[in-house]
């Protein structure tokens, strides 16, 4: 199996995946203040410059799944929000965010990567290369749930408005993302069983030990080389 170290997605699709969930996650009610606010026009052309902005910073950077449609799109809706004072495209945003996640997400998978295998590097650079195959799915997994996300989110935009609209988006984004990411956590604590010191991995580590599985004793063996090879002393 090729290491998934060589064909690794760029920082930049890393730091756009953070920056897409974050943005995605405030939105809808930061819009919906500002619409309150301000009106349709005035907070299109607010999110039409950011957009501008994110799109000329990020212009000589290519980021694997997020082609020029989807690019488009972020400067589209608001523009369109600006030009009509609709606030029909304002609300269509969130929905174009998790598309570009998804597109993100799936793109990183060119290679034989991902962008998960890649943030656990980041955040563990002796992360040994066989957890690419888990990364790779809870990457897919992820995109999947993006996909579905943005489908909800587009319904939505057309069934509701004002503060019910705002409401429904962000239960349809925060939701959803807090299930996915605490199932994926629970999921690769029972696949791994690598533990830290903190009391959750404590009591994970008493009901899920890692000798019990194939997968948990060679995470053990790894954990156990590689701070034999640092000079550390066993876990």
């Amino acid at each position: 199996m090729a290491s998934g170290r060589g064909a690794r997605p760029s920082l930049a699709a890393l730091g756009l995946g953070l920056v897409g969930v974050l943005v995605a996650l405030c939105f809808p009610l930061a819009a919906a203040r500002a619409v309150e606010l301000w009106g349709a026009r005035a907070t299109g052309a607010l999110v039409f410059g950011i957009g501008l902005a994110s799109v000329w910073l990020s212009r000589r950077r290519s980021i694997p799944g997020l082609g020029p449609w989807l690019r488009s799109l972020a400067l589209a809706l608001p523009g369109l929000a600006l030009i009509s004072g609709n606030v029909r495209f304002l609300q269509l945003v969130p929905a174009a965010i998790e598309l570009a996640l998804c597109g993100v997400f799936l793109g990183s998978l060119r290679g034989g990567s991902s962008i998960l295998q890649q943030a656990a590097y980041l955040l563990e650079p002796y992360a040994p290369d066989f957890i690419g195959p888990y990364c790779r799915k809870a990457t897919a997994g992820f995109a999947a749930l993006f996909a579905v996300q943005a489908i909800a989110l587009g319904w939505v935009a057309f069934s509701a408005q004002g503060a019910d609209w705002a409401k429904t988006s962000s239960l349809w984004v925060w939701l959803p993302t807090l299930a996915g990411t605490s199932f994926e956590f629970m999921l690769r604590k029972a696949w791994f069983r690598h533990y830290g010191e903190n009391p959750v991995d404590r009591v994970l580590r008493v009901l899920l030990p890692p000798e019990n599985t194939a997968t948990g004793r060679r995470s053990l063996d790894y954990i156990r080389r590689m701070r034999q090879e640092l000079g550390m002393p066993p876990p």
